[in-house]
């Protein structure tokens, strides 16, 4: 993120701190919680946040990227916690250290995931619960601190989940069954926490980053003809997140280009 769109971010943020959803809640008081959030999909939702006017609670695995995150604090107010979540004692502590901060907490992003890809006869026990450790456990632990923080005054629980929630692929014999279970999870939470509190998931197909170095390969599975952005998923998310999705919980939306339905064609 460089100085120009540090300084966007900061006069947006500015530009909206007066503004009101349509429940009359100051945007700017309003507080996320990311996981994941130093690079990627997870920094593009967390660097929208901001941008939209929220407090933010930056989660990463370990502290380091600190120009990362001093621009994203000079952008709006960012509280950095941290831990891994595959220890269990991790979720709930990152939210109580946010709630501490900012005194709420309204929208949870649980985007921190691992991915394995290798043959299935080649996967291992550890392997199996590296990734489900994360990306289950850690998900539903963290979900279920939010949602006794959030209580009566509601709120909203975003799963990151993949295209792969829906649709297998080879050497993911792993990692498409582990965002299966958090798909699932987004449903049953979703029944469990009405009407206070929404949940939903989100499942990105080929987004170009850092971490995903072949997804300009898959453009031919793409009927939209390009991979996606980190900032297309975080637009997504965004929504959701907003007033505006008052009327959604218990989905999963597919932000692919079309990729899932070529699949299945």
């Amino acid at each position: 993120m460089d100085a120009s769109r540090v300084r966007t971010l900061a006069c947006f943020s500015r530009a909206i701190s007066t503004a009101t959803s349509p429940e009359g809640a100051p945007l700017a008081q309003r507080v996320a919680l990311v996981t994941g959030a130093n690079s990627g999909i997870g920094l593009a939702i967390a660097e929208r946040f901001v941008a939209d006017g929220y407090a933010l609670g930056y989660a990463t695995r370990e502290r380091k990227d600190e120009e990362v995150y001093r621009r994203l604090a000079e952008a709006g107010r960012v509280e950095w916690v941290v831990g891994d979540m595959s220890d269990a004692d991790v979720p709930a502590r990152l939210v109580e250290e946010t709630v501490a901060a900012f005194g709420r907490l309204d929208v949870v992003v649980n985007n921190a995931g691992l991915t394995v890809s290798k043959p299935a006869l080649e996967l291992t026990a550890e392997d199996f619960d590296s990734i489900f450790s994360v990306d289950v456990r850690g998900a539903f632990l963290c979900a279920q601190a939010a949602a006794r923080a959030m209580g009566e005054a509601g709120g909203v629980i975003v799963n990151i989940t993949s295209v792969h929630e829906h649709v297998p692929r080879p050497g993911f014999a792993l990692y498409a069954p582990a965002k299966a279970a958090l798909g699932m999870l987004t449903r049953s939470l979703a029944l469990e926490l009405a009407p206070a509190i929404r949940v939903v998931s989100v499942a990105p197909g080929a987004i170009a980053t850092e971490r995903n170095v072949e997804a300009d390969e898959l453009k031919p599975e793409i009927p939209l003809g390009r991979s996606g952005t980190p900032e297309d998923v975080a637009a997504a998310v965004a929504w959701l997140a907003s007033d505006e999705a008052r009327y959604v919980t218990g989905a999963s939306y597919l932000i692919d280009g079309g990729m899932a339905q070529q699949v299945v064609a």
